[in-house]
């Protein structure tokens, strides 16, 4: 397995210092009446669909060992704050991959290079106990290169693409008992907009074992359907990336 990139390490360092910091002044957080927490997760998606540069294509079926042993870097967490039934939520997610990959029929063979941040921010309302309703916009920067190789000879190709989808959704979570808490969100969202549609659903059970911290288990799924230019211009990125996944829950 590769080692995760300096940017991985740094930004994973930086949250556990944002949240040492925070820790010391929760006290007077919560005298304001705004409530915090942190989720820092580690993913094993499957990676599937279609990733195109102009007239190259390539089918992409990359299973979760597959990533783990090609992956550079990631940083995944999530940030939410609530005062008043009103909040903000924060959902990021940063990768660098590279795979190998077969086109269609098995006449094609290449490697995919897959640089990805998608960085969503969402106002929310609190509408009950359980449930939030949300609303914001998602930035997501792609930088793909594809190497193929066919009967036609080999081919290179790399583009940068980044758009913005808004996108509406909810959150729910609940107590099963004094320690143990299920939870979700999900939202859909593009519209035509930046993507021609974007969703992702979201559930997991997490174990509290201090009043501050909790250990999570998730499933995360998310979709893409990108399409823009033509010919030589045309840029798609068609993936669905999903997974189970495992984290530490912070509340302050």
């Amino acid at each position: 397995m590769k080692r995760f990139s300096q940017l991985t390490v740094s930004a994973t360092a930086a949250l556990f210092a944002l949240c040492a910091a925070t820790s010391a002044q929760a006290n007077s957080s919560n005298s304001s009446g705004w409530s915090q927490e942190f989720l820092i997760y580690l993913l094993g998606p499957t990676i599937e669909g279609t990733a195109g540069i102009g007239p190259a294509s390539l089918d992409v079926d990359v299973d979760a060992e597959s990533v783990f042993e090609n992956l550079d870097g990631a940083f995944l967490g999530m940030y939410a704050a609530e005062r008043d039934d009103w909040g903000i939520f924060i959902d990021t997610v940063y990768m660098d991959l590279e795979a190998d990959l077969e086109g269609p029929g098995g006449l094609v063979s290449g490697e995919l290079g897959n640089k990805q941040l998608t960085a969503a921010a969402a106002a929310t309302r609190r509408v009950s106990e359980n449930w939030q309703l949300m609303g914001g916009l998602m930035y997501t920067d792609i930088k793909l290169s594809l190497d193929v190789s066919g009967p036609l000879g080999d081919r290179s190709a790399s583009r940068s693409e980044s758009w913005v989808d808004p996108f509406v959704g909810a959150r729910v979570g609940a107590d099963l008992s004094e320690h143990w808490h299920i939870g979700g969100f999900g939202y859909i969202g593009g519209f035509g907009v930046g993507s021609d549609l974007m969703w992702s659903l979201n559930a997991g059970i997490e174990y509290q074992f201090s009043d501050r911290n909790a250990v999570s288990f998730l499933y995360r799924y998310i979709s893409f359907d990108y399409d823009d230019g033509e010919g030589l211009d045309r840029f798609v990125f068609d993936i669905a990336e999903h997974g189970p996944a495992l984290g530490w829950h912070f509340r302050f």
